[in-house]
């Protein structure tokens, strides 16, 4: 199986324009994002899918590949239009925001896909200041290990606390190739409009979503606070990895 890590990364966001090319301590974000993912396990291809030429020059400039791309309404479909120019069995969706993304996290969702999965994605224990964070996306599991419901709010509500070890969600997917078209042409959902949460579309239309459970830390950057926690946290990492 041939599979490829892609990260979207628009330039025109909303709260922080050009976000891909903010500095992180020396280099653009993406390109951190594409460093992290190189350090992962079992991929066998990165690129960035972009609608933008700036982008693109800084990620080709630090040795990456860079796929153009057009108009998309979220993450998932700039993704299934890279994939047309990046041939693969089957791809993961590594969000561009994401600088400081556990490289095991990648690997764990990689394995998943790699063993069959349709729809994979990632989860990390909830810490207790997060809870009534509307930025930080939690998720509730069958016993097979299968997304029952995203949301922004507390799930499941603590009326009896302590049955459930709450989790996070973390913005990383897996697709087979074949599903990634598919799920790329569902109809959007109510569901999704409301929470803001574009992989409540595969459970609205029944498909599973397989999720890897870990230890692992991750910061999106989604406005220019964001950006200077995330810069502090990446200095501090470098200082204790190098």
């Amino acid at each position: 199986m041939r599979l490829a890590a892609l990260i979207p990364a628009r330039y025109s966001a909303q709260r922080l324009p050009g976000k891909p090319l903010a500095d992180l301590c020396g280099a653009p974000m993406v390109v951190r994002v594409c460093q992290r993912v190189a350090r992962a396990d079992g991929l066998d291809e990165i690129a960035v899918a972009t609608d933008d030429a700036r982008v693109a020059h800084a990620v080709t400039s630090a040795g990456f590949r860079a796929v153009m791309t057009g108009e998309a309404r979220n993450g998932t479909e700039r993704i299934a239009q890279a994939a047309q120019v990046v041939v693969a069995d089957a791809y993961l969706n590594v969000q561009g925001d994401e600088p400081l993304i556990d490289p095991r996290a990648i690997t764990a969702v990689a394995k998943l896909v790699r063993q069959g999965t349709e729809m994979a994605t990632a989860a990390r224990p909830l810490e207790a200041n997060e809870a009534d964070e509307p930025s930080v996306v939690k998720v509730v599991l069958d016993h097979r290990g299968r997304a029952l419901y995203f949301s922004r709010s507390a799930i499941p509500f603590p009326r009896n606390a302590g049955e459930v070890a709450p989790l996070a969600h973390l913005g990383i997917y897996g697709f087979s190739a074949v599903f990634l078209y598919r799920f790329a042409k569902l109809p959007e959902t109510a569901l999704e409009r409301a929470e803001g949460l574009e992989q409540l579309r595969a459970l609205y239309h029944g498909h599973a979503v397989e999720v890897a459970v870990g230890p692992w830390q991750s910061a999106a950057v989604d406005t220019p606070e964001d950006l200077e926690r995330v810069r502090a946290l990446y200095s501090d990492d470098q200082r204790r990895h190098g």
